[in-house]
């Protein structure tokens, strides 16, 4: 089974879903902006952007993606995956209810 997200309480915009993998990762260096694709138990799509735009609702207040593309670019891969990386930050961020499950495909 690949890294996943359970979630914490199903979805709420399709009932039911229960689980999210991510599909999509954008990764733009230049300007400092993820675009985040997840796709859920039931086929649903979940979008999530991030990036360093001032007033951008989607991403946290203080987060600096540029730093987290900086880290992401430097890091050690063969003990954490990337998927997992970037899971974790939504997880922190509070854009995803839930826990990591699965191993790295």
């Amino acid at each position: 089974m690949s890294e996943q997200f359970d979630l914490t309480n199903p979805d709420q915009a399709v009932p039911g879903t229960s689980t999210y993998s991510l599909v999509r990762l954008d990764l733009q260096f230049a300007g400092g902006s993820i675009g985040i694709e997840l796709r859920g138990s039931n086929g649903e799509r979940k979008e999530i952007s991030l990036s360093n735009s001032p007033g951008d609702d989607v991403t946290p207040p203080g987060t600096e993606i540029t730093d987290l593309l900086i880290a992401l670019n430097k890091a050690n891969l063969s003990t954490k995956s990337l998927h997992k990386r970037v899971m974790e930050k939504l997880i922190a961020d509070g854009l995803i209810d839930g826990t990591i499950s699965g191993t790295p495909d």
